[in-house]
């Protein structure tokens, strides 16, 4: 079996943990690269000299974490993991901590932090098609300025699209994974009378900055607008509930 030489040690507790290490350690070392295929379940019980269970449940959590492919019909094969399916893993104790408001203002910082950077790299690396259709995105977005779910829609397709032109996978799925944890606060924001026509200036000035290919006024355009987000939904969401 290409890649799998004689197995270290097993201890017989808690073999699929032990599976997956040597597992994972194979690809990590480069023995087995993306696109490999694993050998059966068949070979990988007499190889490891254990029962089915303990193979099935680590090559199911290989597959959890992205660095296997488990399908049926096909053998497994060794993938690249995607960087939002690997953020994913962390989403249940994140949903907790968006449940309390310290857990908020802390993700609301994250994405912040998050989106600035991406700004800046947008500016750094916006190619005139990358302009372009980011020109189209923002004016369909000043276009449905009345509509909420429409200018909502429009909203996520011009902060995705300054990821995408960022050039970085990992920021970019950390945006995502954020930006879903935030959906109550955002549509909370939008609720805001004023809330349309300050973003709808925010984002033209995002936009220029990056035609511009000005790195400092993105980045400064970028972090005005998200703090503006945020302190407009911490205004609607602290009022007392018998306020006008």
């Amino acid at each position: 079996m290409s890649g799998f030489g004689t197995p270290s040690h097993l201890r017989r507790d808690r073999l699929s943990d032990k599976i997956a290490k040597d597992i994972e350690d194979r690809v990590l070392s480069g023995k087995l690269t993306v696109g490999d295929r694993l050998p059966s379940e068949r070979d990988l019980m007499a190889h490891y000299g254990v029962g089915r269970p303990a193979v099935r449940e680590a090559l199911l959590w290989l597959s959890k974490t992205g660095i296997l492919s488990v399908s049926n019909g096909d053998r497994t094969r060794v993938t690249e993991p995607d960087p939002r399916e690997m953020l994913q893993l962390l989403s249940g104790a994140a949903r907790m901590l968006v449940a309390r408001p310290e857990g908020i203002r802390q993700f609301q910082k994250t994405r912040i932090f998050v989106e600035v950077a991406l700004a800046r790299e947008a500016a750094r690396l916006a190619t005139d098609e990358d302009v372009a259709e980011l020109e189209a995105l923002l004016l369909a977005n000043e276009g449905c300025a009345e509509d909420i779910p429409a200018f909502s829609a429009s909203d996520d397709a011009f902060h995705q699209r300054i990821g995408l032109i960022a050039q970085d996978p990992l920021l970019d799925a950390l945006y995502h994974v954020v930006l879903e944890l935030l959906e109550e606060q955002r549509r909370m924001s939008l609720s805001h009378p004023d809330a349309l026509g300050k973003a709808v200036a925010a984002h033209r000035a995002i936009f220029e900055a990056i035609r511009d290919r000005d790195a400092d006024r993105a980045e400064a355009a970028m972090r005005e607008h998200l703090e503006t987000v945020v302190q407009t939904y911490w205004a609607i969401s602290e009022r007392p509930s018998d306020a006008p």
